[in-house]
């Protein structure tokens, strides 16, 4: 596939028997293309995890009616409050007059600081520690490995196995790729460090053995399937991007990954000092 110009919407694909995906790339110049997907949990209270990019606006609506007519939505789960994760939220609420949006205190604060929290009566805060229950799936809200925005929270499904990581395991990839199972190794492990580095620079300066207990206890959920707002869903390999993320960031340095931290600004430094010898 050709380098992308600019945002694109790929068609939406079924992922689980409830869960599907709305897929689109953004070209971020000079690094390579980045997946921002939205989810959709279909059955009887239909869920829709994130809204896309505010400049797919209408790509992005006719893809979620390929899908659901918005009118049946009951609930928009936020993961967080940045631009490619509340884009066309305004949009999707006025063509779903039922659904309620479900998000955290902090993400409704920082909404209506930036002004477009919806009213009152359309808003479910999520409480510490306390299940949303969605048409007979459980989704257990829970805090993300890493994350750029305070706010995020992801969740665990319950029923399906299924993990929803917000922000986490996102890979920068050469080219678009409608599945995980169609990028190549190499580029993935390359992609999902990369995206890391520049997502969550404080990764490099984290507590290791932290980090290492939250990627174990994400083993032990025993996800069949991983949804990243930033990587192309797949069914299964969890345990491979857990353990790609654990291997980076988990043991030892981790600098090498980001190109902005003073360590990795010295070691330029020296190679110019050394060639202009």
């Amino acid at each position: 596939m050709a380098a992308l110009e600019g945002p694109i919407m790929l068609s939406p694909r079924q992922i689980t028997d409830s869960w599907s995906v709305l897929p689109s790339f953004l070209p971020l110049p000079g690094m390579g293309s980045l997946a921002i997907n939205a989810f959709l949990l279909k059955g009887s209270e239909p869920l829709l995890v994130d809204t896309g990019l505010a400049a797919l606006g209408d790509d992005f609506l006719e893809c979620l009616a390929q899908e659901i007519d918005p009118e049946d939505l009951r609930w928009i789960f936020l993961s967080h409050t940045d631009a490619d994760h509340i884009g066309n939220l305004q949009r999707v609420m006025a063509r779903a007059p039922e659904a309620r949006l479900v998000t955290t205190f902090l993400g409704l604060g920082k909404m209506t600081l930036l002004g477009c929290a919806p009213a009152a009566e359309r808003v479910l805060l999520l409480e510490p520690g306390v299940a949303l229950e969605v048409g007979g799936h459980r989704l257990l809200p829970l805090r993300p490995p890493y994350y750029d925005a305070p706010e995020t929270l992801g969740f665990f499904d319950a029923k399906e196995r299924v993990f929803f990581a917000a922000d986490s395991f996102g890979a920068l990839l050469p080219e678009p790729a409608a599945a995980l199972e169609a990028v190549n190794p190499d580029d993935l492990r390359d992609g999902l460090l990369g995206w890391a580095a520049i997502d969550a620079p404080w990764l490099a300066y984290a507590d290791k053995a932290a980090l290492g207990r939250t990627l174990a206890a994400i083993d032990r959920l025993d996800a069949g399937t991983l949804l990243s707002a930033h990587l192309p869903p797949g069914r299964g390999g969890v345990e491979r991007l857990v353990s790609l993320v654990r291997d980076a960031w988990s043991t030892g340095p981790s600098h090498r990954f980001d190109p902005f931290t003073a360590e990795s600004l010295l070691g330029g430094l020296r190679q110019m000092e050394r060639a202009s010898m």
